[in-house]
């Protein structure tokens, strides 16, 4: 029962949400599903009981007439609402229903903590949350719809049964409890059969992906990569088949004897019943035994129909438990509430601050202390894996550090309100993404309003877009990629970053962070670029991290990590005269700048 309890509870959970976003198909399918079943049992053993006791007995043409007249208005009636419901309903409902689903998977993937998307159990719920959701949900609607028409009919006919021989009853309960036990063990079979497959699915969905994404189309192309994905798609295939094939096995028996023990066993009983009511005790009429007949075929493929409905609804609640964890996630980071940031600088003080990804074994991170004062100019250099692109997400609060605190004019970063502290922060990392829309939409990150183009054309002009901003017809409304518009612009990378770094320029906020953000620049590009940063950048605090060390030339400070701790710091000359492993990195750079 508390399982039953159970499963109920996640269908009614998706139900509130086709509720919400399709009212009125939600309503008007389920009331159209008991129609329907109203008129099979009228039209079916009903009528058969009417017309043969009618003709029997002696009924007038007219009463007869009169009957089918009837009978076919309510045919009439049950089409038009199918072809309204079907076809109109139908149609419009789904889109909402599937934006609707979208949109509350998305919002919560919005406001999780940064940490979730390395944690492989929340990932694999956010996929799949995120991937059958709308499918899902629409499952279980046609679900709960056939669990109403099915429930409807056995009540219709099973009421129909009692009124003429309760005995027969007796027959139906004997074959619901046997295909209750049997299903529930299919739906346990198969629930482990899916558990044990999704790993498998995940890393065929992988290779799938690395086959139609562009980013990787140049690589497979340029080597023999695509024979190592083909080897792990056809050996992870072949772990698929097998965990399918050995629970299909179990599963084909269990629905074999679940078959022959009641559509072919108790039917055989069922019918040799009513041969004997009708036959040797003569207590039941041809017109009822027809009926009845009709009703016992009728009852029983309708209950057999109600139990596998009971079934995949069981399964589909599996479903549910995966999103139900994947909407109970709570961030620890994300929305947090609290004080307003100041809108100026103010020192950034890191306070014997360590840092492990969760996970990891080691420390990525290791009792940092520094501070960086208002308007600094701050470069943070080090070789792959110091943990420079890990401190600067550490101060943007993507994380929260794990041993120690960071402050912002003495004030613990955790006091303020997420939203409002990042906002003080302009960013560009390495990684940085150009989405499908407009050149305006891609700095402005956000809906363009009317009075932002002048800024975001001027920002434009101050990144070194501008020579290639004159070429677009449509300016900063021309569509970047060509993922939704034919005549969209798919940019170099150089052009690309350029569109990033705008985003900076184009943003009021007291700190810039630049992770690597000229990597696909040119040297001369790269330089030109940070001198107007540093001379727009004035009256705010720039961090920034970069390979090219004749970049940290101009900055008022450079911090040099190795394995997670700062070992060096201080200006360019002052590193320089210590000889360590900064003036070592940059002299082995030297001869690729132009000074």
């Amino acid at each position: 029962m508390k399982r039953f309890l159970h499963i109920i509870s996640n269908h009614l959970l998706m139900m509130k949400y086709f509720l919400k976003f399709a009212p009125v198909y939600f309503i008007v399918n389920f009331l159209f599903c008991i129609y329907v079943s109203f008129i099979d049992m009228l039209t079916g053993a009903y009528s058969i009981k009417y017309i043969f006791n009618g003709l029997f007995d002696g009924k007038s043409v007219k009463e007869l007439l009169t009957f089918l007249g009837f009978v076919s208005l309510a045919m009439i009636v049950r089409h038009i609402l199918g072809a309204i419901s079907a076809e109109y309903l139908s149609a419009t409902s789904w889109v909402k229903l599937k934006a609707g689903m979208k949109k509350v998977v998305f919002e919560q993937a919005r406001k999780m903590d940064l940490v979730y998307y390395e944690t492989p159990k929340f990932y694999t719920d956010f996929v799949w949350a995120a991937s059958q959701s709308d499918e899902k949900i629409g499952e279980m609607y046609n679900s709960w719809c056939v669990f109403v028409a099915r429930l409807s009919d056995i009540i219709f006919f099973g009421g129909f049964m009692i009124a003429n021989d309760v005995v027969l009853m007796l027959f139906a309960a004997v074959l619901i409890i046997i295909r209750l036990v049997l299903n529930s063990i299919v739906v346990k079979l198969r629930y482990k059969m899916n558990v044990e497959a999704k790993p498998h699915e995940r890393e065929r969905d992988y290779v799938s992906r690395v086959f139609y994404l562009a980013d990787y189309a140049k690589e497979i192309r340029l080597s023999d990569m695509h024979k190592t994905l083909f080897k792990r798609l056809k050996d992870t295939m072949s772990k698929i088949w097998e965990i399918n094939d050995k629970a299909g096995k179990k599963i084909a028996v269990l629905w074999t004897i679940s078959v022959l023990s009641t559509e072919g066993f108790l039917d055989f009983f069922i019918y040799l019943y009513l041969c004997f009511k009708t036959l040797v005790a003569k207590t039941l009429k041809f017109g009822e035994l027809a009926s009845l007949t009709g009703a016992v075929w009728n009852f029983a493929y309708r209950t057999s129909e109600f139990i596998n409905v009971l079934t995949d609804m069981s399964e589909q609640s599996l479903y549910v438990d995966n999103f139900r964890e994947f909407l109970a996630y709570e961030p620890k980071i994300e929305n947090q509430q609290g004080l307003d940031a100041s809108e100026k600088p103010v020192t950034l003080s890191l306070k014997n601050v360590s840092f492990k990804y969760e996970g990891a074994e080691s420390y990525s991170l290791r009792n940092i202390n520094l501070d960086i004062k208002p308007y600094e100019k701050i470069a943070i250099v080090g070789y792959n894996g110091a943990g420079k692109s890990t401190l600067v997400k550490l101060l943007m609060r993507l994380y929260d550090v794990t041993d120690g605190e960071i402050t912002a004019g003495e004030i613990n970063i955790k006091e303020f309100a997420t939203a409002n502290y990042r906002r003080r922060f302009g960013s560009v990392f390495q990684d940085y993404k150009v989405f499908a829309g407009t050149i305006a939409e891609n700095v402005e990150m956000d809906f363009v309003a009317d009075d932002r183009c002048t800024d975001i054309e001027d920002a434009l002009e101050k990144s070194g877009f501008s020579d290639k901003l004159a070429k677009l017809e449509k300016g900063i409304e021309t569509p970047l990629t060509r993922e939704f518009s034919e005549d969209g612009v798919n940019l170099s990378g150089g052009e690309e970053q350029k569109i990033a770094i705008a985003r900076i320029f184009a943003k009021k906020c007291a700190y810039v962070i630049l992770d690597e953000p000229s990597s696909a620049l040119d040297p001369i590009s790269e330089y030109k670029l940070n001198q107007t940063m540093m001379t727009l950048s004035e009256h705010k605090t720039v961090i920034f991290i970069s390979h090219r060390l004749s970049t940290t030339c101009m900055a008022d400070r450079i911090i040099m990590l190795e394995n997670g701790e700062i070992i060096e710091q201080g200006t360019h000359e002052e590193l320089m005269n210590q000889n360590g492993k900064y003036a070592e990195m940059f002299l082995k750079q030297s001869e690729k700048y132009t000074m």
